[in-house]
């Protein structure tokens, strides 16, 4: 028995030992990383003209647990980020990453919980408070990449985050007519998300389960783009033999197209925008938007709008130019309201020739407005149907962009004035076209429009 209790005693003096070493390398290695954490945020801020103004982080590599108490980054007094009670946690790989090399910003796999993260937006008063949010990040990421895009995209990225509720603060709301409580209702979103993936191979970076929500927005997005990657002397090396190939003709039409997108550029580098695919639902409810009168305009309201898209270019690496491949576009709104202030309706007066508000009160009443387009290169068609207090319309209408200006092949306009000052505003038109426009027995003029979009004939 006494020597039971011999052995038991010295395994349980050993188990302590062992706990207090594993306890002591814990505590040791949770400041060292803290510390090293605290120097590379240092280091990011500095490089990237940010002050470092709180930081409180605890760690524990034991349970690969990271605690940011505080964290509060800020670029003069254009931007500020801070962080609020954020776990983050790391995978073993990479702690064992750490104790091998000494380095933390490497290959990473992070989750985190985050109370609060919030964003401002200095210069143009945009403010945004993330809660209870929760984000995973796979990939390579350093201080040189964050400040250097041509180094990020070199290495994979995954992102995913998702919060319980964000809200949006914008201190000028009341000038637009908004009450507290309307303000408090459409600024606040709850669940949102954001997915996005890079894939450095082929430099295709993937949003997508993007989704901002509330009573009065409902907004949905994915989209994926391709990025490039040119040195000046490339560019300037195709620029100039385009430039001394192509007729004067089509130099000219050039400048009417949709130039090269540079995302990034920094001595003699170039990010451009290769190709685009974009998804997009938008819904708004403006039975809950109440504006009261203000300084632009007398009475604002509507009743839905809806607008659902999908478009595809791709970045023609002959002409230098974005081709479209694909344009559909569906747009709906309803008991639309707008009476528009005495200064901005003497504007619409003055354009309008004085016809258009002449009492110095413009108002516009839409019943309704639908318009349907459907495009995949080179032919597309629209569709249009508008009911409102100043003009009835429909519209159908086939096109071709396989040119840098669009041509209108065949389209049918149909329309008629319900207000007096609309009929003056048309008569003016015939004088200017020289020609008139036929009514039929109901009032409703009807036109034959053809033609590229700057230079249209008419019937």
């Amino acid at each position: 028995m006494k020597k039971f209790l011999k052995k038991a005693s010295i395994y349980l003096l050993l188990m302590l030992l062992i706990a207090a070493a594993v306890f002591s390398l814990n505590y040791f290695l949770g400041r060292k990383l803290a510390g090293d954490l605290e120097n590379d945020l240092k280091e990011i801020a500095a490089e990237n003209d940010y002050q470092l103004r709180y930081l409180n982080i605890n760690s524990n590599p034991l349970l690969r647990r990271v605690e940011v108490n505080t964290l509060s980054f800020q670029n003069n007094s254009e931007q500020s980020f801070e962080v609020n009670g954020a776990e983050i946690e790391f995978s073993w790989q990479q702690i064992f990453n750490y104790l091998k090399d000494g380095k933390f910003l490497a290959k990473k796999d992070i989750t985190a919980e985050i109370d609060k993260f919030s964003f401002y937006d200095l210069q143009q008063n945009n403010h945004f408070d993330f809660y209870n949010s929760s984000l995973s990040y796979q990939g390579e990421i350093n201080s040189q990449s964050v400040k250097e895009p041509l180094q990020l995209i070199k290495n994979n990225h995954r992102l995913s985050i998702a919060s319980e509720e964000v809200i949006y603060d914008y201190p000028y709301y009341r000038s637009y007519g908004i009450t507290k409580a309307n303000w408090e209702r459409i600024s606040t979103f709850r669940d949102f998300a954001f997915n996005a993936d890079y894939q450095s191979e082929n430099k295709k970076l993937t949003v997508n389960d993007f989704a901002l929500k509330n009573e009065f927005i409902d907004y949905q997005l994915d989209f994926e783009t391709v990025l490039e990657e040119k040195s000046e002397a490339e560019v300037e090396a195709a620029e100039t033999s385009k430039t001394a190939s192509e007729p004067e003709e089509m130099a000219a039409e050039k400048e009417t197209a949709l130039a090269e997108i540079v995302l990034y550029s920094r001595q003699n580098q170039k990010l451009l925008l290769k190709e685009l695919q974009s998804n997009y639902q938008l819904a708004l409810n403006g039975e809950l938007l109440n504006l009261s009168e203000n300084d632009l305009f007398n009475q604002f309201s509507f009743a839905e709008l809806n607008l659902d898209s999908d478009f595809a270019m791709y970045l023609d690496s002959e002409k230098k130019n974005y081709q479209i491949q694909k344009f559909d576009l569906n747009f709906d709104l309803s008991d639309f309201q707008l009476v528009l202030k005495e200064n901005l309706s003497q504007e619409v007066n003055q354009s309008s020739f004085g016809i258009l508000a002449q009492n110095d009160e413009f108002e516009l009443n839409i019943e309704s407005l639908n318009y349907l387009q459907q495009f995949n290169h080179p032919k597309g068609k629209i569709e249009l149907d508008l009911i409102s207090n100043l003009i009835d319309a429909r519209l159908n209408a086939e096109f071709n962009y396989s040119e840098e200006m669009p041509y209108i092949s065949s389209s049918q306009l149909k329309f008629k004035a319900k207000k007096q000052s609309v009929e003056q505003l048309l008569l003016f038109a015939q004088l200017l076209n020289g020609d008139n426009f036929e009514q039929d027995e109901e009032g409703y003029y009807q036109l034959e429009i053809w033609g590229r979009l700057d230079n249209l004939n008419f019937e």
